[in-house]
């Protein structure tokens, strides 16, 4: 199953630009002492900031997800540079790597997928990938759900068979 959410990517790129914008002319106004809309300046001001920090907060817009074939693409990426307080992250392993999965709901309406793969790098035996996912529409959340129950459905019936077959012999 692929999923992905490019449209989101651009109109959040374009808020993020208007935003922008907003922010410096009235930046510009007020330090040229040009006071347009009186006190109103400094609430245009404060709000376009706490609205960039607020996008920037729910981390990347775009997701991109591919379960078909043997592995697992998880990708988070930037639509635009001011959002400064964001890391891009991708991942690719094997589909018999993922252990679990959890959708979390985070503060201020940011949800958050938790994904927990087998690994022998680390001392506890897994390790932990987080993805922004609060751009997603509620069906792809859904999707995203079933595809990676359905994986580890797989993943727990591929290992009771090895495990049976090992008792056999």
């Amino acid at each position: 199953m692929k999923l992905q959410n490019t449209y989101i990517k651009q109109k959040v790129a374009f808020i993020n630009i208007m935003l922008l914008i907003v922010l410096l002319i009235c930046l510009m106004l007020n330090y040229l002492n040009i006071n347009i809309l009186k006190k109103e300046d400094d609430i245009i001001v404060i709000i376009s900031l706490l609205a960039l920090l607020y996008m920037s907060y729910l981390g990347c817009p775009y997701f991109k997800y591919d379960s078909e074939g043997e592995t697992l693409i998880l990708k988070n990426e930037k639509s635009f540079f001011p959002t400064f307080l964001v890391r891009e992250k991708q991942s690719d392993f094997p589909k018999r790597k993922l252990k679990k999965f959890a959708i979390k709901n985070k503060f201020l309406l940011k949800k958050r997928l938790e994904i927990y793969i087998f690994s022998t790098r680390v001392q506890t035996g897994q390790t932990k990938i987080y993805f922004d996912i609060s751009y997603l529409t509620k069906k792809q959340i859904k999707d995203l759900n079933f595809s990676l129950n359905k994986v580890i459905n797989d993943n727990q019936q591929f290992l009771e068979e090895k495990q049976r077959k090992q008792i056999e012999v």
